[in-house]
């Protein structure tokens, strides 16, 4: 079984429908069930100490046909049609390695480049098989054929370069995918002036038949450091990625094939072909290439330095999981020794399609249902819990405001104070006489309003909220429509509307019962003026002078509320005025 390297053991995460097997792997289904549709079997790094081919079968199948490669080659059947069974035999080994690379290889795009790499493998054996066996004798189609095997040859170390590229982790993916495209255009570019060989003779410099005598140009060297710099970046590559150090140990054996690869090219190179029995070859040029290179990645796979599954059979055997495989007629294909298709109380079939059918699982869900019920449980449990707590808060609320109204109202009694007891005193003693009653009344009435309206205005400004300049306006006029009552002529102008400075608004009003009730005996003429087209300014004027009204009253409250106040006498006129400091 070949491992899937994950990560570092001390990086290995592992779900919560993990276990363990015999002690030494790990076994868990992939979370990401449509995207990786598998079972994972990862060894721990120790694991790795002792080598060992993982999947024997593959080895043993290619060695095989190599073998059988070699021996088609020595016999000679030029007689037969077709007749190059060697190429039919290496074209075996390479689909029965695509085939096993599909398998095992769970990412796609490492995939996908190693398989394109394995198609042009093939399109290289048939190169040979249309050249030798189709074309013997028809020369510019030969030469043609001849130059196309660099189109391949050229291509498969540049996408085995790429799916190296493609293994986690894989920090850019935009430049990749740009080193990708710059790849793909170079490879054009170069097979286009390898099929133009005859028009500039840059690669082959040909003076008779181009298998018999010919020597090479300048940019056949570039073709040839073209296959090695990729071929030996290829390993470089993922020796670079291997985050296992116990993986990288046997470095040597890819390095083995790839060693062997070049000698066997060196040597066909020199020597003018492959090494002979008698008159039997070896290798051709198509085998000397291709094989060094399945060699080295199967060489990867084996050793754990790029990541690959199988063994699927067997894991399902040893693993508890309760899983099983359909395909496409949902016919059993694997499926664990536990496989129970039954639904209960405590189980429950989940399902999800994957390629080339669909796999089942049974979740154990006994632990959650009873899970659920403490939950419910414990769930009423706080629900009456909670209604003791709303119940408490509601008591509380309701207790914070009581106490925030009769702070309210202490305040609004504290404020008042004052005019309250000079309203008791004269609602207690009545007078007889009704000229005296009825001024005693009129100064009642505004004292009323005072208390009424100063009120009003404090509850108006109780969280917080400037004070409207319209509702300082109706306290002053109804004060005013009391005051009239007596007698004196009283006079209102307004400007501007505006939102006013809560304690300065209220400061204004009191000025205003402060004045009335300090000439209210002498008093016989007032007129009052708000403005608010820029923020508050208060202007009285009586014709009897305020004893206790000068430019100091409520000095301190006035300037924290952040006004100012002034007074002078004009013409038998006092006028004070209360605005806002600049």
């Amino acid at each position: 079984m070949t491992p899937v390297i994950l990560s570092e053991a001390k990086d290995l995460k592992l779900p919560p429908n993990g276990g363990s097997l015999k002690g030494k792997n790990v076994l868990y289904l992939s979370q990401d069930i449509e995207r990786y549709p598998v079972i994972f079997f990862a060894h721990r790094e120790q694991d790795l100490e002792r080598f060992r081919f993982a999947d024997k079968r593959i080895i043993v199948t290619c060695v095989i046909l190599h073998i059988l490669g070699i021996i088609c080659c020595m016999i000679h059947v030029d007689h037969l049609k077709p007749h190059n069974l060697s190429t039919f035999s290496y074209c075996i080994l390479v689909i029965v390695w695509g085939i096993s690379i599909k398998r095992r290889i769970l990412d796609g795009k490492v995939r996908h480049r190693i398989i394109t790499s394995c198609i042009f493998m093939l399109l290289l054996f048939f190169m040979r098989m249309w050249k030798h066996s189709y074309f013997p004798d028809v020369v510019p189609v030969e030469e043609a054929v001849w130059y196309s095997y660099y189109i391949p040859m050229t291509a498969i170390p540049m996408f085995m370069f790429m799916a190296a590229m493609r293994v986690e982790p894989v920090r850019d993916e935009k430049k990749v995918a740009i080193a990708e495209k710059v790849m793909l255009i170079s490879d054009i570019l170069i097979s286009v002036v390898v099929m133009t060989n005859g028009l500039h003779g840059m690669v082959f410099k040909i003076k008779v038949h181009p298998d018999k005598d010919y020597t090479h140009g300048w940019f056949y060297f570039v073709i040839l450091a073209w296959m090695v710099i990729f071929g030996l970046g290829t390993f470089i590559m993922l020796m670079r990625k291997c985050s296992l150090s116990a993986a990288k140990k046997y470095w040597y054996i890819p390095a083995a094939f790839i060693a062997v690869g070049l000698i066997m090219l060196v040597w066909y190179t020199v020597k003018g072909g492959s090494p002979r029995i008698g008159t039997s070859k070896l290798f051709h040029l198509q085998e000397a290439y291709c094989i060094p290179f399945i060699s080295a990645i199967e060489g990867v796979i084996q050793t754990g330095i790029l990541a690959a599954n199988s063994g699927y059979s067997t894991l399902f055997d040893y693993s508890t999981i309760n899983a099983c495989i359909f395909d496409k007629k949902h016919i059993p294909v694997l499926s664990s020794k536990n496989w129970k298709d039954e639904a209960d109380e405590d189980h429950r079939i989940c399902s999800a399609e994957v390629s080339g059918g669909s796999i089942s699982w049974a979740e154990d869900v006994g632990t959650i249902r009873r899970l659920n019920a403490e939950l419910e449980e414990v769930t009423e449990e706080l629900e009456t819990e909670n209604d003791l707590i709303r119940q408490e808060n509601e008591v509380r609320a309701e207790r914070v405001g009581y106490e925030t109204r009769n702070r309210l109202y202490n305040r609004i009694a504290a404020a008042v104070r004052l005019q309250a007891l000079k309203l008791d005193e004269l609602l207690n003693k009545v007078s007889d006489d009704p000229e005296t009653f009825k001024a005693e009344l009129v100064y009642a009435s505004v004292l009323g309003a005072y208390i009424k309206r100063m009120g009003n205005l404090m509850l108006l400004t109780e969280k917080g909220q400037l004070l409207d300049s319209e509702e300082l306006a109706l306290a002053i006029n109804e004060s005013l429509d009391y005051l009239a009552l007596k007698g004196c002529i009283c006079d209102m102008q307004k400007k501007g509307q505006a939102k006013l400075i809560p304690d300065l608004g209220m400061l204004a009003y009191e000025l205003l019962e402060a004045v009335f009730e300090d000439v209210w005996s002498r008093i016989n003429s007032c007129q009052v003026m708000l403005d608010c087209t820029e923020g508050l300014k208060l202007a009285i004027a009586v014709d009897a002078r305020p004893d206790s009204i000068s430019s100091v009253w409520k000095d301190k409250q006035i300037k924290e509320a952040g006004g100012r106040l002034t007074s002078r006498y004009e013409d038998d006129t006092y006028y004070i005025t209360l605005e806002e400091a600049v």
